[in-house]
């Protein structure tokens, strides 16, 4: 795909407030509430249990805008971090 001439579906719901945000590399670790994440972009899920096709780890952010958690998983960091201008 173009990234030029081609809108990547993933980017569809991003208004740019992550714009800026400093992000880590990031073992997910389960805890008794929550035994996954998911990427904001592509749905990716990331977890640490033992799950096909997901991800152990990813970027992540608490959100300055929204004080959320927010996870990015690394196919979409590494497509997206010099047109998001993520750190």
């Amino acid at each position: 795909m173009d990234k030029t001439t081609d809108k990547d579906w993933r980017l569809d719901p991003y208004d740019g407030f992550l714009n800026g945000e400093t992000f880590c590399l990031k073992k997910f670790t389960s805890y008794a509430t929550n035994d996954h994440e998911h990427c904001y972009f592509c749905w990716q899920k990331i977890t640490d249990l033992p799950i096909e096709n997901s991800d152990t780890e990813g970027y992540f952010t608490i959100s300055s805008e929204t004080k959320q958690g927010i996870w990015i998983c690394k196919e979409c960091f590494n497509d997206f971090e010099s047109s998001l201008i993520l750190n």
